[in-house]
């Protein structure tokens, strides 16, 4: 009976110190991001003034090496690497960017420094932002040229069942293009404007920098759905109460997602009575915003498609459309009317 209590309490000790080291660990971690050069605005001044074609380009080693890193912060496995690029990919990036609207054409020149592509990234894509925002007003964008190599229908669905593990009952599909618009380019477009989102963000006070976090009541875009800031992207909304599954949404993990494939139904009954835009939306008041803003582009500028349908076998059992228009996310469109306005 000793030796038991003393092997558990041997291992509680070896849990306690993997904890601390780690918690040890992404304290230098977090302090190398903050001040990393990747993130300084003279290691980009070279950029300045060039044409988006120009700054459209494969990671180069300082972009690499923060990605790392911050992978390593956020507990992702995956090691990026430098993606090279044909012809046809950069072609699809650059339309994907020129024909969005110039009222959006406009924010990317003033805050995206350069577009960078790699691989094995944790997901579609990213976004940084430069050391004093507040000064330069400027940031980067990541795209992972594995996960974009989708057309715009089926990433969208890719990315929507991948908070689900294992196949059962149900099942989504996702439509953000009619066929005859179902493209790789269409994909990109989507992507890049949710992560343009995150810099628009910041640029316009919608809500506190990653890096410095906040009071979500004290902005005015994050105190719609938010009460609470902790830990960067974690936080409470005011829709825990009965968004129960909301807690447990993680994007991009597939089998090794929190939830089952059988809660699909169930977390989406819940989604529809707050005022995200999407279930990405609802993750934390950073993605809230950015998911906001690709849809309103999408959707009210642009006048495309958006919509999520849930299917038990070959049977659609519910389908929720074009939610930036619904009445329960109005305070949300008037907020991006205005940044528009």
């Amino acid at each position: 009976m000793k030796k038991k209590w003393l092997n558990i309490l041997l291992f509680l000790i070896g849990v306690l110190w993997a904890v601390t080291f780690h918690a040890a660990d992404n304290e230098i971690l977090l302090r190398e991001l903050k001040q990393h050069g990747a993130r300084s605005a003279a290691t980009w001044s070279g950029f300045k003034g060039k044409d988006i074609k120009e700054r459209i380009l494969p990671a180069p080693d300082i972009v690499i090496d923060y990605l790392r890193k911050d992978n390593a912060y956020q507990g992702y496995k995956e090691r990026p690497e430098k993606a090279g690029i044909d012809q046809g990919f950069f072609s699809d990036i650059l339309r994907a960017i020129l024909e969005t609207p110039q009222s959006v054409r406009n924010q990317i020149h003033e805050h995206v420094i350069a577009v960078f592509l790699v691989q094995e990234l944790a997901g579609s894509a990213y976004v940084e932002l430069l050391r004093d925002f507040d000064d330069n007003r400027m940031g980067f964008i990541v795209l992972d040229v594995g996960s974009l190599n989708r057309k715009a229908n089926e990433w969208a669905s890719w990315k929507e069942n991948s908070p689900f593990a294992a196949k059962g009952m149900y099942r989504i599909e996702a439509r953000i293009e009619k066929k005859t618009n179902d493209s790789r380019m269409a994909a990109i477009q989507y992507i890049f404007l949710h992560e343009l989102g995150h810099l628009v963000g910041v640029a316009k006070g919608a809500h506190p920098s990653w890096f410095v976090g906040g009071n979500p009541q004290k902005w005015p875009f994050a105190k719609l759905s938010w009460l609470t800031c902790e830990d960067a992207f974690k936080g409470k909304s005011k829709f825990d109460e009965s968004f129960t599954s909301r807690s447990k949404i993680r994007f991009y993990l597939f089998e090794k997602a929190p939830l089952s494939s059988k809660e699909i139904y169930e977390t989406y009954n819940q989604w529809i009575k707050t005022n995200f835009v999407s279930l990405y939306a609802a993750t934390n008041m950073y993605d809230d915003f950015a998911e906001t803003y690709a849809m309103f582009v999408h959707v009210a500028l642009q006048k495309r498609p958006w919509a999520i349908r849930i299917m038990k076998g070959d049977r659609m059992v519910r389908e929720i459309t074009n939610t930036i228009l619904s009445k329960r996310c109005m305070s949300k469109k008037i907020y991006l009317d205005k940044v528009f306005k």
